[in-house]
């Protein structure tokens, strides 16, 4: 049999084939089940795998109303990126922030809303309302949509744009793929920290020692919530050394063996199997299904400094300095479950059930200095800290396409979905002992030290339910010249959030100082020690007013008209209005009376407005358009911001306080751009855009004391965020077969004002938005071998400098923002098809071997080695 024909789509047909054939790896699939059957010559023509891949996104965001870029799975296979996050900052403008949230044109992430499958989805970070876009794993996703002009078929809460992530979908013919892939770190080199019951995990859920004890969920329940010996006490009616006893019994009930120890990291491991399949049941009815699940183990191993910065003595001064090692475990699990069924050619009704999990442990060592110990000569700290943090997301999805021919060709989709986030933190760990050498002289002799916080225990909960409800439909009209598409529907979308934690100490403080030295963790709070009145420790574990205990909800209701108007062959008019209701309730709670901190009536709000749009396309001619589009839109606070409760930030470990009194933000948006499409798959586009802020809303550094860094979040009076926007993809077959050229670049610039307050005091009380870079280049050199065996990609990305925080001053002394530097990214994808069956895969990772630094006044003050990373993937579909 001859050689299995090697199908490159040709320049000008590959809109047409991609459209007619649906995603490509579906198309492949078809192709290989032809030549099974029949004989077919070799053809090999001169196309490109990308161009192949862009097609059908760019034919997608050309005949959009609004300005949109749409990413497609095989573009973001061919980057190599593993999740949605990593793969959207190669779309114009976009930027990734602590590998998870996307800021859209320079604008944080509160300003960018996310959709799965167009529906809301919960989150379950305990400091942002935005869902970590690192959750979704690449191999689930079909494509992405990323909408930069608002239109009012979309949430009113709309600051840079909208994301919308689309999962895959029923295959049309049997589909069956399975990966497995391996990774390595250059910091690899180093061992890495864990930490019994940190080997295990190795599917992502702690087994339960981490969690609550039992006996102590009892005695909260008891005792009202405080295990404090005076509380038992006073609660029993018993003596207080009887209460001391139960006490010390509580304590030992606690896992308290979390010795950290050094190991040798094990390389990376991951793997996906999909099968999917159509069965055609009648002639009018077709029922498909698609299952995917997709698991990763991976290890990170990094070198950390940080300096906290502070006013002493009319002079900026280092309140904190720390050098640590930090070593994480991510665990990723996921799986999808599709139904469809199609009943003629009219109807189509589909389910999806999509869960996610990913989980983080994190284990941080390291030597630091304080104000207690920066002056002094052989003294510094021996930090430790063990966190675990399980991230999940259940969504289940129904929604429905209907067509109905004999209502004037009148279209109806629908939609519920029904999610569930939670985020799992039990037994975080820290403990700090004295070490008789300064900071950069290494590790010397410890003691742990004689307080009330020997060591703490920290157990938190967060679970957030949302459901969504909508519905749409459309109406084409013909009237004379004009071609005229009516649009109008509906939406509610609920979410409710309950957050609780609780944090127990160990004191010391009666503890000879003697059993303190040279002791190792797991001998010092062993359960003998612990229950030994003789030895002096003592628990204790009552709220206080500040700890991140609240309960949320949140309602919005909508309506929304829009009108698609085809003037003539040239002009193209849409725009229309959305009404929406927004109801919010976020109250601190008191664990100790089970009540609301405050006055109820004050901690709910009710806005209701009109938001409108308003967006024109001129077509120049066949290959060339322009567009010119107006917003009016909103970007409200988040659940956790109205209340004064203060978390600790997962990514930055900084303590985080909200805000009752902020305000929405109303924002106008301005939108331009000029589009080239060729039919070689080439394409150019040159964009402005203006976003007029007021009441924008910033997250600033509060006043603190010490090293103790808190960020809040104010209004500013009024901001503004500008800039353009390039785009090109470029064939260079003039050089080489197969050689072609991609990329984009923004450059931009932003302002905001904002008033000092009694609790916070800026340096710059007007300066570029945190967070904004002023510029974002991707470039990508790519090659592809004419006989199809052959694809590789040279990948860059930076980001310029952006404001992580804003400087605080005291008097006439202030602190520089604190600015994170460029991170020049340089990847290299190389893929080999033996067959059309399989692909092997190699990634190379950060080549340069940049790190993440954070300037403030011309100090370092954050660094984190990141590495250069490889890994190898191989696949097989039948």
């Amino acid at each position: 049999m001859k050689k299995q024909a090697v199908l490159m789509q040709s320049k000008l047909g590959l809109a047409i084939a991609l459209a007619l054939s649906g995603p490509l790896a579906y198309a492949q699939q078809d192709q290989a089940q032809a030549t099974s059957d029949t004989t077919i010559e070799e053809v090999v023509t001169t196309g490109t795998r990308l161009q192949g891949s862009a097609a059908a996104v760019v034919e997608e965001r050309k005949a959009q109303a609004f300005v949109a870029d749409i990413l497609g799975a095989e573009q973001i296979s061919r980057t190599g990126d593993s999740d949605a996050a990593a793969a959207l900052r190669r779309v114009t403008g976009l930027t990734l922030v602590d590998g998870k949230f996307i800021y859209v044109r320079g604008l944080g992430e509160r300003y960018s809303s996310t959709q799965l499958n167009g529906a809301s989805v919960p989150s379950p970070d305990p400091t942002r309302n935005v869902i970590p876009l690192d959750m979704f794993p690449a191999s689930i996703i079909e494509s992405m949509a990323v909408q930069k002009s608002y239109s009012p078929d979309m949430p009113a809460n709309f600051g840079g744009g909208n994301v919308n992530i689309r999962t895959v979908s029923i295959p049309t013919d049997e589909v069956f793929e399975v990966s497995v892939g391996t990774g390595w770190n250059s910091n690899f080199s180093d061992d890495g920290l864990t930490y019994a019951g940190g080997d295990d995990d190795w599917l992502g859920k702690d087994d339960g020692t981490r969690a609550l004890s039992a006996e102590m969920r009892a005695a909260l329940a008891r005792y009202q919530e405080s295990i404090n010996t005076p509380s038992i006490a006073s609660s029993e009616g018993i003596s207080s050394s009887e209460a001391a006893a139960i006490n010390r019994q509580l304590a030992a009930s606690l896992n308290t063996q979390n010795e950290v120890y050094s190991k040798s990291l094990r390389p990376d491991l991951d793997g996906s199997v999909t099968y999917g399949n159509a069965y055609e049941v009648s002639d009018d009815l077709t029922f498909g299904f698609l299952a995917a699940v997709d698991y990763g183990n991976s290890w990170s191993n990094s070198e950390e400094s940080e300096l906290v910065l502070g006013i002493a003595e009319g002079a900026a001064a280092i309140d904190q300095a720390s050098e640590s090692r930090v070593t994480t475990q991510n665990v990723e699990l996921s799986g999808l479950l599709n139904f469809g069924v199609e009943i003629g050619d009219y109807h189509r009704i589909e389910t999806s059930t999509i869960f996610l999990r990913n989980t983080a442990d994190r284990v941080e060592q390291g030597v630091v200095e304080t104000p207690n110990s920066i002056d002094e000569t052989g003294l510094s700290y021996f930090d430790t800290e063990t966190r675990y943090e399980q991230r999940e997301l259940l969504t289940n999805q129904i929604r429905g396409s209907h067509y109905f021919p004999q209502l004037w060709g009148f279209a109806l989709d629908w939609q519920y979905a029904d999610s569930r986030a939670s985020r799992d933190a039990p037994g975080e760990v820290f403990y700090r002992q004295i070490n008789n050498r300064d900071l950069g002289e290494g590790v010397g002799d410890l003691a742990f030290q004689q307080t009330r916080t020997a060591t703490t225990l920290q157990y938190q909960n967060l679970e957030d339910d949302a459901q969504d409800w909508r519905v749409d439909g459309e109406l084409p009209v013909s009237l004379a010249a004009m071609e005229i598409l009516l649009k109008g529907g509906g939406q509610v979308s609920k979410k409710a959030r309950s957050s609780y934690s609780r944090r127990f100490a160990i004191s010391a403080e009666q503890v000879a100082n003697s059993e303190l030295r040279n002791v190792s963790y797991n001998d010092l709070f062993s359960d003998e020690n612990l229950t030994d009145g003789e030895f002096g420790f003592a628990l204790f574990g009552a709220p206080t007013a500040t700890d991140p205990n609240y309960l949320a909800a949140q309602q919005i209701e909508a309506g929304y008209g829009l009108a698609d108007i085809q003037l003539n062959d040239d002009w193209r008019v849409s725009g229309g209005l959305r009404w929406e209701q927004y109801t919010q309730v976020a109250a601190q709670l008191d664990l100790r009376t089970m009540r609301v901190v405050g006055d109820v009536a004050d901690a709910g709000r009710v806005e209701d407005d009109l938001y409108g749009s308003l967006a024109l396309t001129y077509q120049l001619n066949d290959e060339m358009q322009l567009r010119f589009g107006y917003g009016s839109t909103v970007v409200r606070p988040d659940l956790r911001e109205l209340t004064e409760v203060i978390f600790v930030d997962p990514l930055t470990n900084f303590k985080v306080r909200g805000n009752s009194e902020l305000m929405t933000t109303d924002i106008d948006n301005f939108d331009v751009r000029w589009e080239w499409y060729l039919p070689a798959g080439e394409n150019y586009s040159v964009a402005m855009f203006y976003k007029d802020l007021a009441n924008p809303i910033e997250a600033v550094e509060a006043k603190g004391t010490d090293s103790d860094r808190v960020i809040t979040f104010l209004n500013g009076q009024s901001g503004e965020v500008y800039g353009l926007e390039f785009e090109f993809l470029k064939d260079l077959t003039l050089l080489t077969d197969g050689l072609f050229v991609s990329g984009n670049l923004t450059l931009s610039d932003s302002e905001i004002s904002i008033a000092n307050t009694g609790n916070v005091e800026l340096t710059n009380n007007s300066r570029r938005m945190t967070g904004h870079s002023k510029y974002v280049t991707n470039l990508q050199l790519g090659y592809d071998s004419l006989n199809g065996e052959h694809s590789a990609s040279l990948i860059y990305n930076v980001a310029g400098e952006r404001i992580a925080f804003a400087g605080v001053k005291e008097g006439a002394v202030g602190i520089d923002d604190a600015v994170e530097q460029p991170f020049h990214s340089l990847d290299l994808v190389y893929t080999y098809y033996p067959d059309f069956n399989s692909k092997v895969k190699l990634k190379v990772q950060n080549m340069l071997g940049e790190d993440v630094e954070i300037e403030q006044g011309g100090r370092l003050i954050q660094s984190r080695s990141v590495g250069t990373g490889v890994s190898l993937e191989y696949s097989y579909s039948f």
